[in-house]
């Protein structure tokens, strides 16, 4: 994830929170620390010569960006980021990399009077995930349109023309009636976003397979399920974060979609006029609900590999098969993609593959280990996989003997 985070458009306007366990080995640790430094990731100055924080890795286990069916430990507030800098100031020797005094600036002044002014954005991406480069621009700019549309450089339109086609019963003619309605647009208390458009990049064994050192990539094309990297929530500073539902990523679509807009409080659409949109950046529809689909390319890449928690989709199924077969000019195009809009260098991909190959027991015994500790995910079916893999590492080891025949 980290080239696609750094080389981000809107690098510098939002604040990175790495979360990582906090009995993580102490060597690994000074390694990420080190690398994010080394990448100019971890602070800014401004003219004044003046430092602030870009990123933070703090030692925690309490995910803030949760979905309905985690486990939460009693004092976890999810989506409170006032809770979840107060939480780690509390606790300053988890605090890896970035320092006290500047989270306490920040609880501060996300604390002050001012907040009534302020949406708080959370926008979720896995350590084996990443975010098309100009994601967080697109999403500010979508917050901005929806929930402070008065600062949005289009000003929506209090009538909507509605055009309905009328069939004249006795001549056949059909007539054409055009017609407005009222538009009150109300913003949101809260909304979600995520991602319509994805790659999937799957590990491949290099030896086996030398023509794919690299890997392999495989569309994602989502109509009414998220995926989750590029999950957002955004809500008002004055809203209580208790009261955004919390959905699991598969559910978000077919959970708000239905209800409308009034379970976030919102009313009339976000619409403007056609004749004064520019061609070179096409506003994605409103349908008056709580949730929005990314739109306008492929917004994010996942990695389908052992590390996944959900161990869901580490090989292509038979529609990602079947879509590369029938189109096959999508493949050059994906890994072009991988190169320009989510920076990933193709040495880098060989580099991460070779290791995999390598190492993929390992990583798949660890990733058991973790399954269903706390703060991580549960799923039976994502052990048993995992299991797999470690009975394979136990056999090839001498756990077992396997007799021909």
């Amino acid at each position: 994830c980290l080239p696609t985070v750094l080389h981000q458009t809107a690098w510098g306007q939002f604040l990175w929170v790495i979360r990582t366990d906090p009995g993580l080995d102490d060597e690994i640790k000074k390694e990420l620390v080190n690398v994010l430094d080394e990448a100019g990731a971890l602070v800014k100055k401004d003219d004044d010569g003046k430092e602030h924080a870009l990123t933070y890795v703090i030692g925690s286990n309490v995910n803030y960006i949760v979905s309905n069916s985690t486990t939460l430990s009693p004092s976890a507030r999810p989506f409170d980021v006032r809770g979840m800098l107060s939480d780690a100031l509390s606790k300053p020797q988890f605090i890896f990399a970035g320092n006290a005094e500047s989270m306490q600036m920040l609880f501060d002044e996300i604390s002050s009077q001012r907040v009534v002014q302020d949406v708080f954005l959370w926008t979720r991406l896995d350590a084996d995930d990443g975010l098309n480069v100009a994601y967080m621009e697109y999403i500010q700019s979508q917050a901005i349109r929806y929930f402070l549309p008065d600062r949005y450089d289009r000003e929506i339109m209090t009538e909507i023309p509605e055009e309905k086609l009328r069939s004249n019963s006795q001549s056949g003619d059909v007539e054409e009636q055009k017609k407005s309605f009222k538009n009150t647009y109300t913003p949101p208390q809260w909304t979600y976003w995520c991602a319509q458009l994805n790659i999937d990049w799957f590990l491949t064994d290099p030896s086996d397979d030398p023509d794919h050192k690299n890997g392999t990539v495989f569309p994602v094309v989502h109509a009414n399920v998220c995926v989750t990297p590029g999950v957002t929530v955004a809500m008002r500073g004055t809203f209580d974060p208790l009261n955004v539902p919390r959905l699991d990523h598969d559910k978000i679509i077919s959970h708000l979609r239905p209800k409308g807009g009034s379970i976030c409080k919102r009313t009339g659409l976000s619409y403007f006029d056609p004749k004064e949109i520019n061609l070179n950046k096409k506003e994605a529809e409103d349908d008056g609900s709580c949730f929005h689909m990314a739109t306008g390319g492929i917004a994010a890449i996942r990695s389908r590999t052992p590390t996944s928690a959900g161990m869901l989709g580490v090989n292509p199924d038979a529609n990602q098969l079947g879509s590369v077969r029938l189109q096959p000019k999508l493949t050059p195009f994906m890994w072009q993609s991988m190169k320009k809009d989510f920076r990933v260098l193709n040495k880098d991909l060989l580099g991460t593959n070779a290791y995999f190959a390598e190492h993929v027991y390992d990583i798949a015994e660890e990733n058991a280990r973790g399954q269903c500790t706390k703060g991580h995910s549960c799923k039976s079916s994502s052990k048993d996989l995992l299991q797999q893999y470690v009975d394979l590492k136990r056999g090839m080891e001498g756990g077992f003997d396997v007799n021909d025949g």
